[in-house]
């Protein structure tokens, strides 16, 4: 069976590996001409890693955890007013977990597939059409082919969403933030921290990349409309919203690299009553983003991409396997999505009464005695049921 995957970040990365050991033939392809650009930090832990040991890449991730020991909430002058230890984050997850740039474990799935899969860069699809027991796809650069299968797993903006589906504004939920993030020289005695400045209506983080001489700038902005900023404005943009901020966020916008490079997103998740429709099925956060306030995001799309691979594999059938993909993975999607729904509230508090209010509140849940409560907040273990013997891998020589 020949599958399409649109899309080929972690999702569509980690369904390719999983359905080419199933005996499929998965083809890819990536709009970016040469893979995914840039790149910003991520918790892994739970079913990510549950999924990642199964493919064995944990060793190629381990040397490149990031050097952070502690996160820090700071007051102006940089001092620590709340903080949560190695040592508390080791009782919330229980269990291993790492700190990674998205693009060292994009670069950990490319290198186990990319000998066996077929992946064309710089391309997308324009047109979708059902044809009795095949999809017909058209391509933006390369004609039209037919597929058994197309599987979207490119992201909150999915192209195949949008051709299959519908629009993305039926499906958005704006959560009333934007973020930013680009690289900036380690200059500022940051340590082996992810340090966060709050004031009213906007968060200025930082934390080292692992790369000798490199911090990521990470920025969260209160913002009532949703939609994306054009490339060229991103850094005209920030500088008026974060104008007067105190800390170092001054230096960390002197720092800024060009407008056209700066990562800048809204923080919306996509809610989903189907997830399949017809040959078409989607993954991670084509049909269930949760916003990396969830800290789940790359988990869970593993996670899909897994599931969805052994399904149909296991029913042979791909009406039935998108049902019970959906069936196993959505409750879990929306429980994660609901709880980020609520820490976004109060993630960048909009008046100096709220953010007294967040800084007591950090203050009192940092201690071993809330582990559990943030245990539960998070949903930090994996969801796969334990896996008693390697999988057949059943890929031709």
């Amino acid at each position: 069976m020949r599958i399409l995957i649109c899309g080929g970040g972690v999702a569509g990365l980690t369904l390719a590996y999983w359905l080419r050991r199933r005996g499929f033939e998965p083809v890819i392809v990536e709009r970016a001409p040469h893979g995914r650009l840039g790149g910003y930090g991520i918790d892994f832990f739970g079913t990510g890693y549950d999924v990642a040991t199964r493919m064995g890449i944990i060793d190629r991730l381990t040397p490149h955890q990031l050097p952070v020991d502690s996160v820090d909430f700071v007051d102006e002058s940089g001092q620590a007013t709340a903080r949560l230890t190695g040592a508390l984050l080791n009782k919330v997850i229980r269990g291993p977990h790492l700190g990674l740039m998205h693009t060292t474990l994009e670069g950990a799935l490319l290198d186990v597939i990319q000998n066996d899969v077929e992946i064309r860069y710089g391309e997308t699809i324009t047109a979708v059409r059902e044809i009795g027991t095949a999809i017909e796809i058209d391509f933006a650069n390369d004609g039209t082919e037919r597929f058994d299968l197309l599987v979207g797993a490119d992201g909150i903006h999915s192209v195949t969403r949008d051709l299959v589906f519908g629009p993305e504004t039926r499906f958005a939920r704006h959560l009333g933030c934007h973020l930013a993030s680009y690289p900036v020289p380690d200059r500022y005695d940051i340590g082996r921290v992810r340090a966060h400045y709050t004031e009213p209506g906007r968060q200025a983080v930082v934390y080292p990349t692992g790369q000798p001489g490199e911090l990521i700038a990470l920025f969260l902005f209160r913002a009532s409309r949703a939609g994306s900023v054009p490339r060229a404005q991103r850094l005209d943009l920030l500088r008026a919203t974060f104008d007067g901020m105190g800390w170092i966020t001054p230096s960390l916008l002197a720092d800024a690299p060009a407008s056209e490079t700066v990562f800048m997103d809204t923080m919306t998740q996509i809610v989903m009553p189907a997830w399949h429709r017809g040959r078409t099925a989607l993954i991670g956060d084509a049909c269930g983003c949760m916003t990396m306030v969830s800290a789940q995001g790359v988990s869970m799309a593993m996670a899909g991409a897994y599931v969805l691979a052994e399904t149909l594999h296991a029913e042979g059938d791909h009406v039935r396997a998108f049902r019970r993909h959906q069936e196993r993975m959505h409750a879990e999607v929306t429980r994660r999505q609901r709880n980020a729904l609520f820490f976004a509230r109060s993630l960048v508090p909009g008046t100096r009464a709220g953010l007294i209010a967040q800084s007591l509140v950090s203050r009192l849940v940092m201690r071993n005695a809330f582990a559990p409560v943030l245990r539960r907040q998070f949903g930090v273990g994996t969801i796969l049921p334990p896996q008693d013997a390697a999988p057949v891998d059943v890929r031709e020589d």
